[in-house]
This record gives C-alpha cells, structure tokens and sequence, in this order.
C-alpha cells in the first residue's frame, strides 16, 4: 500500500475541523477537493475526551466537532466514490483502532504531539499501513527514535515538515530543512503549509516545494474562508485550491528530466547556434590540429560541430581548404576511448577500497596515474554511486580535476554506461577501482589491437589477478544492459557478453610469458590483500609512478612469503574471463 505517486507529488486536501462537526459540510468539502484534482483527503479523528481535560478551555469547542463512526463511514465511502486517497490523523491508540476498522483507509498521519507518545507509536508500528510522520516542533533525535519504533514491520514512511501557527509566519516555514530532512532520513518528505490563506505566497510555497523535490503536499482546504470559521487561517477556497493543484502540475513539467540528454527542440537549437570550426586557411593531411587553426562560426549547412577536446592534437585525414567546417569524419582517428571507473564505498569484506591508502596515496590515485600513461585513453571519468557515503569520490574527482557521474548504487552497469555516454566515447576501458598494479604498460597495444579488430569485447588472459581490464564497445556495453539481467547489472559488468559469447566478436590477448602469473593476487578486495598492496609498494613505489608489472612480479618471486598472505582468499566471482 502507498499513498505515493510515481508520476507526480501527492496533493492532499487538509479538512481538518472545517466541517465544524457537519456531515454535510463535511460532504461539500469532500466534493471541492475532488473538484479540485487533489490526490487525497485528510481528516481529523478524535473525541474531546481523549485530547483535553475536562476542565481545558476549548473541551465544550472540542465536543461540537466530533463525528460519529457512522457519519466517518459515509465520508470514507463518498470519498473513495470521487477517487480520493483517505487519510486520518489520530490521537490515541483508540482512534487508531477505530479508523483501522472502517477499512479502506490509505493511510495514518501521526501528529507532532504524538510523535514521543511511545504507546501510539508502538500500536502502529505493528500496522501494515503507510504513515504520514510529522516533524514540526520535534527534534531529530525525537524523529529517529519514531521511525525506529514504526519500522518493526517494514512500511511507506513519509516525513512532513511543517507546523501551525494560526496562521505559520512565512520566516517560519524553513523549506531549507527539507533538505535536511531527505538527507538525514532517506525517506519521502513533504510539507504541510500552514502560512494565511490571504497571502500571496500561499500558492507558491508548494510550487517552491515541488521544486524542491518533495512528494507531497498538504493544504487546508476550506468552502468559504472569509467566514473565519473553524481552521480557516491556512485554509485555501475551492477555486483557490484548484489553482493551486494545476501549478503545481505545470510547476512537475517546468522540472522536467534530471537526465543531460536533448529534447528534438533542444537538439534543433544546438545545430542551428553552435559555432563550428572553420580553418582559417589551407592545410594539409597529417597537419596536427590545434585552435589557433580556426575561426568559430555559425554555417548555412547545419552540422554536428567537433568540440576543441575531441580535435586537439589530432591529425587531420586529408588536404583542406580553407573555410572547410571541421567534421569528425575528417580527423585521422576520430575513435574516443575512455576509462569509466565505478566507485562505491560498500563492501562486506573492505570497506573503501578505493580509499585505502598506500603509503599516502589513496588506491584510486595510483590507478588514474597508470591509466594516464596511456597516449589513446582521452578521457577518465569515475562513475559514482549515488548513495549516502560516496561523497569522498566526488571529493576526491573535484580535489584532481576528474570528471564524474552519479547513479544507481547497485546497477553498475547503468554508471558505465552514463559515464560513457558523457564523454561521448565509442570504447570503454573498463578496469576496477580497487586495483593498485595494473598491466599499464599493455593498455595502447591492447586499444589499438581492439580498434583495428572492430572487437566488442577485448581482454588480457593470464596476468595476475587485479592487474587485467576490459575493452568493451559502447554498443556492446548498451545491449547488455538492454538485454541483461540483475546479475547482468552488478559490478560482474562484462558477465552478460561472457554468457553471450556468439553475439559478440571477443579478441582473447595472451598475456606475455613473464607475466603470465593467473595465481598471484595483485587486487585489493580484502585486508590481507591490503596487506601485500602496501608491502609491494613501500619497496618499489615512489611520487606516484606507475610501477613496471613486470618488476612487481621479479620482486615477488624472490620474496615469496607476501604471496603466502593472501593466498589462501578463495578466487570467488571476481574473476569470469580466465
């Protein structure tokens, strides 16, 4: 059960007390929100009995807005009659159990007040039903412990911000705490409005909301407020409501996609605004390309233009003229490879790999060093997983000036394929990124054997373990993702194209004799393989450069007991191209 939409933030109509105990009012109202394109209403269920003391001031108020069972049952089923999700608040374990006994009931909305009332919150942990948790007035701590409460059976936990005033000062609403909220907690928020139903700014605090990422708002809805009845300070007329509810959907479409791909529109601007590369004179095949060789301009024949980074320092493949637009075609190899790297925190045997030092050096650093030392690799960009705790590798990339992607945390496959098409590559270089000792010195005659093949799928059979990577075509990572499955999308990224193989063209390289050593266990996926990392290098590393496999393994062959340390680590999964 969800009171959550996929497609849009939730909007709830807030009736709270402004039925003043009317079934018919109640009744009208239920029609103005359902004309009003809420997704759902919101009542409150109570008696005065078990909110206040006799004796308080407001008990007799209290009394004259209560509604029989009877009366809520009829609410609740004219209600579902104009597709309303039904939601309630509750004050005590008794309304709880009575707003659970009229059944078709959507969800339970536990109020600031009870937010530290351990009984209630007890009772309804044990429900299968989606709570609507406020935070107005109530401290993290307090809000932790709630959720730790509710959590007992796993259900729809939603966090809403907000508190009443009569009416909520717009200095005090604080959408910035939604922010907080989200990032603190990891669930769905939203934010109740209470700020005057006179002000302006009363139909626009949800849009800045939307904005903000929130997945629902709730609003006070009332038939008429300027008859200042019951809960009428935030409340919205019908019309007013209605308002509200479309920009709030026209506000959705503004937000759009997260997702840097072009529209057809955006797509047509580019081609007819972009300045192209225009040669300002003559030159001829072989010339190296740099910008000083061109004009920018816009051209009457629409082109794709080739940005400065994708031409510099490349030859050109024949003789122009000059005023010729460049195009990809004309440079003598226009074929972009790029080393995508994963990069995730979690891990049950060691956590940070990536991280971990050697030496002063994290692990990640050592390796873009290596990869570096490639003249056909154009690009390295880490792919980064989009859960709490992965901000050290945004850190790290912004500290060294790499380009990055975030995205799914469990679908790996889905970051390479981001991250590719970010940097507009044709090959992916695809190597882990807890490895410290690449085979760095094999990587261009690898990229090269893989171009000139027209391979999808290219690898180094043999070398230790941690020490390989993976060439793999752009098209053939996109159709295992298309085409694969879960196991497909983990970090096992070239998984599906090994069970695959006849649909892919595979180049098996052989790796040269003196380092044909599949036993060793050069990865840092454990502590023990930490252990030989920072032995290796604190004996042949130094000012991060990339140490020669081959003197790595001469090293090891006459100390043969750093081996010993790692050995007895089962091989596992890690390894399917063997």
């Amino acid at each position: 059960m969800t009171i959550l939409s996929n497609k849009h933030v939730t909007v709830i109509a807030e009736m709270a007390n402004t039925h003043e105990g009317n079934f018919l009012k109640a009744k009208q109202i239920i029609d103005a929100a359902a004309n009003a394109n809420a997704d759902a209403i919101k009542f409150q269920k109570f008696t005065a009995n078990e909110l206040l003391t006799k004796d308080h001031e407001k008990f007799n108020e209290f009394k004259k807005l209560e509604m029989s069972n009877l009366e809520w049952k009829k609410i609740i089923k004219l209600s579902k009659q104009k597709n309303l999700k039904v939601l309630f608040d509750v004050f005590s374990i008794k309304s709880a159990k009575e707003v659970l006994s009229f059944n078709h009931i959507d969800g339970i909305k536990i109020h600031t007040s009870d937010t530290i009332n351990p009984k209630l919150l007890k009772f309804l942990s044990d429900q299968k039903i989606s709570i609507l948790l406020s935070t107005g007035g109530s401290t993290f701590n307090e809000i932790d412990e709630a959720i730790k409460i509710l959590n007992k059976i796993p259900k729809e936990i939603i966090l809403l911000h907000g508190f009443q005033s009569y009416p909520t000062k717009l200095k005090e609403t604080n959408l910035l705490r939604l922010n907080r909220l989200k990032e603190k907690f990891q669930k769905p928020i939203g934010i109740m409005d209470h700020i005057s139903g006179d002000s302006k700014m009363s139909t626009i605090i949800p849009l800045i909301a939307t904005g903000m990422g929130v997945n629902i708002i709730e609003k006070h809805i009332t038939l008429d407020r300027s008859k200042k009845e019951t809960d009428y300070y935030s409340s919205l007329n019908p019309s007013e409501f209605k308002k509200m509810v479309s920009l709030i959907r026209e506000t959705e479409i503004s937000l759009g996609s997260s997702e840097p791909t072009f529209s057809k529109e955006e797509l047509q601007y580019r081609m007819n605004h972009r300045k192209n590369p225009i040669l300002k004179s003559s030159i001829k095949k072989g010339t190296v390309l740099h910008e000083k060789l061109f004009d920018y301009k816009r051209t009457k024949t629409k082109i794709n233009s080739v940005p400065f980074f994708e031409y510099e320092n490349k030859k050109i493949s024949k003789n122009l003229v000059s005023g010729t637009p460049l195009t990809l075609n004309l440079l003598e190899n226009h074929h972009r490879v790029a080393a995508v790297i994963a990069c995730r925190v979690d891990s049950e045997r060691l956590y940070a790999k990536p991280m971990q030092l050697l030496d002063t050096h994290p692990i990640l650093e050592l390796l873009i060093e290596e990869i570096k030392s490639s003249k056909l690799i154009n690009e390295i960009i880490l792919a980064i997983s989009e859960k709490p705790g992965n901000e050290i590798f945004i850190e790290f990339a912004l500290k060294n000036n790499i380009k990055f992607v975030i995205g799914d945390d469990e679908d790996v496959l889905a970051r390479l394929v981001l991250g590719a098409e970010y940097v507009n590559c044709n090959t992916i270089f695809r190597v882990t990124s807890e490895n410290p000792f690449i085979y760095w010195e094999g990587i261009d005659l690898a990229i090269k054997k893989h171009i000139d093949g027209k391979y999808d799928f290219s690898f180094i059979d043999g070398l230790p373990i941690g020490t390989s990577f993976e060439l793999i075509s752009f098209d053939a990572l996109e159709k295992s993702h298309k085409k694969g499955k879960n196991k497909h999308r983990s970090e096992l990224c070239s998984l599906y194209i090994y069970e695959n193989k006849k649909s892919f063209k595979i180049n098996t390289i052989q790796a040269p004799k003196m380092l044909h050593r599949p036993n060793f266990r050069l990865t840092v996926d454990t502590p023990e393989d930490l252990i030989v990392a920072r032995l290796i290098y604190k004996k042949l590393g130094k000012n991060l450069k990339p140490i020669s496999l081959n003197k790595i393994i001469q090293y090891l062959d006459k100390n043969k007991f750093i081996m010993d340390i790692n050995s007895e680590i089962p091989l596992g999964v890690t390894r399917i191209w063997s």
